[in-house]
């Protein structure tokens, strides 16, 4: 990656939360690994700098803890074939000719003509608790704050199923020792959902069982305002990207399928600004409500 200027910039590029694609860290300092590369093959001081500067700017949408293991009396390589034998990458990128395993590839070979490479950018997803938890893991699992998106959003037991791929998502962010500890649910309100007193009242029974310790959720309540925005489609925003979830958040059968599309970083953030508490696209109704893995709800 630091090799020279040209390789930098041409695999920079290719990474991203919006491109379907995230470097594992590895080791815990690799931007600094990657300075000194450059540093100790000779790229000029003012190449240095915007190496420093794009990797200081961007690595949180491009690069990614997953908690893997580094030994310093190893080289890097070794380092990954070992981790890839214990968790496998979709592809090792690494230099020389010789190739460790099949799943090892060159810069050059990082095209979306590589079957190894190709990621695409949306996918349909089996509606399923456990198949919406995997597709929105890796996504939540490098977020510091996230925001889950679907007007219809319900944990009441009638209709569609909300609490299993919640509960899901939370059990796989919990594995993965994710950093954000706070999901925020915003949905739009209706005549048929409860006034906050009796949401806060039955609050701790309809998630029971589904935050694991150290989590907490917050329920925040919308409304649209009067010839403005329509509160309608359904997302998962991250502060590192997001996704637009078709037919919403729901499992409702292996039979049904709901198309997952990763947004561009900047569109993310614009949607997601919509539900900031000064925002003004909608209208929150009531306080935002928040209960942790004890069953404690309160108003917030």
């Amino acid at each position: 990656m630091g090799a020279d200027w040209q390789t930098f910039r041409f695999l920079i590029e290719k990474f991203g939360l919006d491109k379907g694609r995230l470097i594992s860290r590895l080791p815990k300092k690799w931007e600094s690994k990657v300075i000194q590369a450059a540093k100790d093959s000779g790229v000029s001081a003012i190449k240095l700098t915007s190496m420093v500067e794009r990797l200081k700017n961007t690595s949180r949408l491009r690069v990614a803890d997953f908690g893997r293991e580094y030994q310093p009396d190893q080289t890097w390589i070794e380092n990954a074939v070992r981790e890839h034998a214990d968790r496998p990458f979709r592809a090792i990128i690494c230099a020389g000719e010789d190739r460790p395993c099949g799943e090892a590839l060159g810069a050059d070979d990082c095209s979306d003509d590589h079957a190894l490479f190709l990621a695409p950018i949306s996918k349909d997803i089996p509606r399923t608790a456990d198949a919406i938890a995997d597709a929105l893991a890796f996504l939540a699992m490098t977020a510091r704050e996230i925001d889950l998106i679907d007007p219809f959003f319900d944990l009441r037991a009638a209709g569609s199923d909300y609490v299993s791929p919640l509960a899901s998502l939370l059990a796989r962010l919990s594995v993965l020792q994710a950093s954000c500890k706070v999901i925020r649910v915003h949905f739009r309100t209706h005549d048929s959902r409860p006034p906050e007193d009796i949401f806060l009242r039955d609050l701790p029974r309809q998630s029971d069982g589904i935050i694991p310790a150290g989590f907490s959720l917050q329920f925040i309540e919308w409304s649209e305002i009067q010839g403005g925005e329509d509160f309608h489609d359904r997302f998962l925003l991250t502060d590192a990207g997001g996704l637009m979830l078709g037919a919403g958040f729901s499992a409702d059968g292996a039979n049904e399928t709901v198309a997952f599309t990763l947004l561009d970083d900047a569109h993310a953030q614009t949607i997601r600004s919509r539900f900031a508490d000064e925002a003004h696209v909608y209208e929150k109704v009531g306080s935002t409500v928040q209960i942790d893995s004890e069953g404690n709800a309160s108003i917030i």
